[in-house]
């Protein structure tokens, strides 16, 4: 995985119902390409203005509002709705409230908050506890200890009420960030310890989120499926165990998983870093993390006697979708030489949410291997971590693990293996009434007139042809080329018995000549 070296980071779905705008495939859900980078990266909310640090006053302790004003969960309809605070409470961390409790070194926080102050230029106090995620107290015995070594200089006062400095690297402190620079490039909030990790998600792990029934029927209803793969996979998704979704390529496998992914409930909580055996492991990733929380508001709650410990994000419940690009290398954790930090694997990152495998049986690591790669963690409950240095890591490892594949299941694993995927979902080839839904659905969605009959036309011609076996995919397909052919005559994309010949012709030869060589 590729990073930031200087700040910190941060299948087509099917046709929604008629009148429904389409639903964007972004949020948490997330893929991964085949460097293993997550696409869709956003903006770092600990990124500087160009101009400079701004001013920012420290709030006093009787300013602080409960934790809860700031916590957010995405609702079906796209609005928001408050997190319950006891729910969260009962899981995420308290802040530290002295250096021990912190559990990083003193020299190790010294060469952080320098790397901070070399990045920001002159930042206040009140940024510095922002970006370091630490209370006021702790962040102000760090300030004091850079002021005595003449690491940094005192500059202006941003407030004379509150007394919020800014701060910039002395001579001194400026050659003491370079050699810190050289060690590692990671200057985002403070990492968490090792023990911390798992102590946390021991008590998130344990912490029983129910899923929607609701929500999951609502996902899948949005798309075509028969009744009987409907209840098949919404019964699936709702166990939260491993799950298998085969059948013919081109019929919804990949479209049932991005949905439900998309739609996911509940809250997990993910730390920006990690530290361990003196190396850093970044987490936290804005591509794939969804802050319940907003940001903004939470840039003032950063008096001493803040709730919570805020190395940690609460995030709606991340999913990330792997390919067949994915390689052996895939599930470890990435180093960077360059930034001399690790990147976490995408299975430490999606903790708490769903990890999809599409076009399982195709990637370049061999179906067995992959298998016994997530599914023994997976119901162990822990995953071993191999750092450059031959240290080994331990991570809890709790997630709900989906594969979707058009390979024969006898031809993925043996019995000792797919046995412990207990659900096998079909998704098989659509009926002539169902391919005809999904056809009318298109064509609403993608603004394309339909002659009276052309649809019973279509699907007509479509199911009474030899050569090929209609996929769900075919509409769209159909679609656009109509689309594209009428844009090439100059005229409006109409959907009667003349155009759907003339693409018909040239769209049946190349499928009967790919599903001769399924």
């Amino acid at each position: 995985m590729t990073s930031d070296q200087d700040q910190p980071e941060d299948s087509p779905l099917a046709t929604p119902p008629a009148g429904q705008p389409p639903r964007s495939p972004l949020g948490p859900l997330t893929h991964i390409d085949r460097s293993g980078a997550a696409s869709g990266r956003a903006a770092s909310p600990f990124s500087v203005d160009e101009g400079g640090a701004r001013d920012e006053i420290v709030p006093q302790e009787d300013e602080l509002d409960s934790f809860s004003q700031f916590m957010r969960r995405p609702t079906p309809s796209g609005g928001v709705q408050a997190v319950e605070e006891p729910e969260v409470q009962s899981v995420m961390p308290a802040q530290p409230k002295t250096l021990l409790d912190v559990g990083l070194s003193k020299a190790f926080l010294v060469d952080l908050t320098l790397k901070i102050i070399h990045y920001s230029g002159s930042p206040s106090l009140s940024q510095l506890i922002r970006r370091l995620g630490l209370g006021a107290g702790i962040v102000q015995q760090l300030i004091s200890v850079l002021v005595e070594e003449h690491l940094v200089e005192v500059m202006s006062q941003s407030d004379l009420y509150t007394g919020n400095y800014r701060y910039r690297l002395s001579d001194r402190g400026a050659g003491r960030a370079a050699q810190a620079l050289e060690r590692s490039r990671y200057a985002g909030p403070a990492p968490v310890t090792a023990e911390q990790y798992l102590e946390a998600m021991r008590r998130l792990h344990t912490h029983k989120q129910d899923l929607s029934r609701s929500r999951i029927k609502s996902a899948l209803n949005e798309l075509v499926l028969s009744s009987e793969t409907a209840d098949a996979a919404a019964r699936a998704l709702y166990s939260g165990k491993a799950t298998l979704f085969f059948g013919p390529s081109g019929n919804g496998k990949t479209s049932i998983l991005e949905r439900y992914a998309h739609d996911l409930d509940g809250f997990s909580i993910v730390p920006y870093a990690i530290y361990a055996y003196g190396q850093t492991i970044r987490v936290f990733d804005q591509s794939i993390h969804e802050p319940l929380e907003d940001l903004d508001d939470i840039e003032n709650a950063t008096g001493k006697e803040a709730r919570v410990d805020r190395r940690w994000v609460l995030v709606r419940r991340p999913a990330i979708v792997l390919g067949a690009e994915m390689g052996v290398e895939g599930l470890d954790m990435a180093y960077d030489p360059q930034s001399r930090f690790y990147q976490a694997s995408p299975h430490i990152k999606a903790q708490g949410g769903v990890l999809v495998i599409d076009d399982f049986g195709r990637q370049k690591i061999p179906a067995p291997e992959l298998l016994t790669r997530l599914l023994i963690p997976m119901e162990r409950g822990w995953d071993t971590l191999m750092l450059v240095t031959g240290e080994k890591l331990t991570a809890p490892l709790k997630i709900q693990l989906l594969f979707a594949s058009n390979i024969p299941i006898r031809q993925l694993a043996d019995d000792s293996l797919l046995r412990r995927i207990l659900y096998k979902v079909e998704a098989p080839r659509p009926q002539s009434q169902e391919f005809t839904e999904i056809l009318r659905r298109l064509c609403l969605q993608k603004k394309v007139l339909v002659a009276e009959g052309a649809l019973d036309y279509v699907v007509q011609r479509l199911y009474g042809e030899p050569r090929i076996k209609p996929r769900a995919s075919y509409g769209r397909d159909l679609l656009e080329m109509l689309i594209e052919g009428a844009s090439f005559d100059g005229r409006d994309p109409v959907l009667d018995r003349e155009s759907f010949d003339s693409i018909f012709r040239m769209f049946v030869a190349q499928e009967a000549e790919d599903q001769g060589l399924e």
